[in-house]
């Protein structure tokens, strides 16, 4: 998770720029370019597809003591928060949520895994809007959240994700102090959920996010990230939640854009713009790849 948040509708004129230089657009067509010579070996079969099932995170459901409306609620705030929706906006939409939640009895760990994503969800809205000092405050509350949900139920691949994601924000937001004592976590604390579940994909996107989004200096190595990529995609073949796959669409075209392969980037960045029309980031790629 990294990064800058991910996506947004693209205008007429730069779809132009691309048509082009790419064979079809994601609508037109299921399949992704196929890669050039020296990365051959990385195939995307499809850009994945669209889970039918309504979860916190990719295989782990909502606790049954939440009422379909805070179900409701919480994905409409993922799913303002991806459209770049104002952050006032949704600062009071988290806020209602987290409201709702007091509510809730019976499973602390389900409402502490849910304030940590609450928390990242806000933090990213605020930071996509450079609000850092909201922000902070945000994602600081979603790590708490996350280090509650470790001490109700110990160190699982969820409660590592919960106070992890949020920490990585961190880690940009803060000094270069913050940045030093915390940023190893980072990648540490993805092996070691990788060590508990292999296949677990919010645990492969952070990893491969780590790949796809900085400068090689700082650790990117964007044919690794592609490789990384394409083995989440076959992983989440069943489909995967709307948030995730963006992101995973983001990251791939984020890698292809740092490898100056403005084609594939294109076709990616559109793809994740189909999930999320009005993303801001992806918006700013794209203008960027057009130039």
């Amino acid at each position: 998770m990294h990064r800058k948040p991910l996506v947004l509708i693209i205008a007429s004129g730069i779809l132009c720029a691309f048509a082009a230089a790419s064979a079809s657009s994601p609508q037109g067509s299921p399949l992704p370019p196929s890669n050039p010579k020296g990365l051959e070996q990385i195939r995307f079969t499809s850009s994945g597809i669209l889970s039918p099932r309504s979860e916190i995170m990719p295989g782990l459901a909502f606790p049954p003591q939440f009422s379909q409306e805070i179900k409701t609620l919480f994905f409409d705030l993922r799913d303002a928060v991806y459209n770049s929706a104002p952050p006032e906006k949704i600062e009071q939409m988290a806020s209602r949520l987290m409201g709702e939640l007091k509510q809730v009895s019976g499973n602390p760990a389900g409402v502490a895994l849910l304030e940590a994503r609450i928390g990242y969800l806000a933090g990213r809205a605020w930071k996509e809007h450079e609000g850092k000092k909201q922000a902070i405050s945000w994602f600081e509350r979603g790590m708490d959240a996350g280090t509650i949900l470790a001490s109700l139920e110990g160190e699982t691949p969820a409660a590592i994700l919960a106070y992890t994601e949020p920490l990585a924000e961190l880690c940009l937001l803060k000094d270069l102090g913050f940045l030093m004592t915390n940023g190893p976590k980072i990648g540490k604390n993805a092996d070691r959920i990788l060590s508990m579940e292999p296949h677990n994909i919010k645990g492969l996107i952070l990893k491969a996010s780590a790949l796809a989004y900085p400068p090689p200096i700082w650790g990117g190595n964007y044919g690794k990230a592609l490789e990384l990529y394409a083995r989440i995609i076959e992983l989440g073949s069943s489909g995967l939640p709307r948030e995730i796959l963006f992101d995973i669409r983001a990251g791939i075209a984020t890698a292809y854009a740092n490898l100056k392969m403005k084609t594939h980037g294109g076709w990616w960045f559109r793809s994740a713009l189909e999930l999320y029309p009005n993303n801001a980031y992806a918006r700013e790629q794209m203008e960027k790849l057009a130039e």
